[in-house]
């Protein structure tokens, strides 16, 4: 419109909706954790993947570094 700010094509950059396939999801992510080794050497983990003597040490020294979740 004439005299109104025109508005980003940045926006048509935006994802789509949310993925519904979850193995796909999951994919993606597992993706992502290996990529993040191979590059970085950052391990993710989900704490219960964790043996559980591991646990509780790990998720409260998260919880301390990073906050509650």
């Amino acid at each position: 419109m004439k005299g109104q700010p025109s508005i980003s094509s940045i926006y048509r950059m935006a994802p789509g909706t949310a993925n519904d396939d979850a193995l796909a999801e999951w994919g993606r992510i597992e993706r992502l954790r290996r990529e993040a080794w191979r590059k970085t050497g950052v391990v993710t983990i989900r704490i219960e993947e964790l043996p559980e003597s591991l646990q509780g040490p790990i998720q409260q020294w998260a919880e301390d570094q990073y906050g509650r979740r």
